[in-house]
């Protein structure tokens, strides 16, 4: 399965709040259970706060769900209202 090019910038993102390499994330799918690879909701947060940086943008506060950042494809949908 492809990964968008909006997934490829989310990817060194999620590894720098994982505090994994990027390459450790190679084999990620759209639909990879993010939680699996650490994430919740403190790290999510996290997450939140580089996306709005990198993108810069300002993710409203009914997106701050951990189940809206549970793949790269739902970060997809939810970033897709702001940029």
């Amino acid at each position: 399965m492809e990964v968008s090019e909006q997934q490829q910038q989310v990817v060194p993102l999620l590894a720098q709040v994982l505090k994994m390499a990027p390459a450790d994330l190679d084999n990620l799918q759209p639909d990879d259970d993010l939680r699996e690879y650490g994430l919740n909701s403190l790290s999510a947060v996290e997450l939140i706060v580089e996306l709005e940086n990198h993108l810069n943008i300002m993710i409203d506060d009914d997106n701050l769900l951990l189940e809206e950042l549970s793949t790269l494809r739902r970060i997809e949908n939810m970033l897709a209202h702001y940029v």
